[in-house]
């Protein structure tokens, strides 16, 4: 009795899928404009797909600049960032917390590297002195000082 079964095809798969990725731990990635640094990324943890340019990110923290001057920090559950533009993709638990003492939180933070603006569609809570605003969805510079607030709501104490 003879009996055989072909896994080639399936050891070659994983082999070229292992092949087209990189694991890293304690990743960084420094952003810089003319000298200047523009975003510090951090990751305990990263998968990188060669082919696809993009890291799969294990608690991600993002620290923001403008003119080299430190504004605000981002700090997630889990994100991508895409390796060809630095554009971001916060998901999970995500918390901005700006130099001005204002504190942001949401479930998804988008940051577009091209025009520096930060966003997201889902509900969020703003909090800055004694005001709490909450909505569904903002556009920000980094710094939460130009923000746009999406079905916006104020609680004032």
């Amino acid at each position: 009795m003879l009996i055989s079964c072909d896994v080639n095809e399936n050891i070659d798969d994983t082999a070229s899928a292992a092949k087209n990725e990189q694991t890293i731990e304690k990743f960084v990635i420094t952003e810089t404009k003319d000298g200047k640094i523009k975003t510090i990324l951090e990751s305990d943890f990263a998968v990188i797909n060669d082919d696809e340019k993009i890291a799969v990110l294990t608690e991600p923290k993002v620290k923001f600049y403008e003119d080299g001057k430190y504004q605000s920090y981002l700090v997630a559950d889990k994100g991508e960032v895409d390796m060809n533009t630095n554009n971001i993709k916060a998901l999970g638990n995500c918390v901005v917390d700006t130099v001005n003492g204002e504190h942001l939180e949401t479930t998804d933070v988008t940051y577009d590297a091209n025009t520096k603006m930060i966003f997201s569609d889902s509900d969020i809570k703003i909090t800055r002195d004694n005001d709490v605003i909450y909505g569904k969805g903002f556009e920000s510079d980094t710094d939460l000082q130009n923000i746009v607030i999406k079905q916006e709501r104020i609680i004032i104490d």
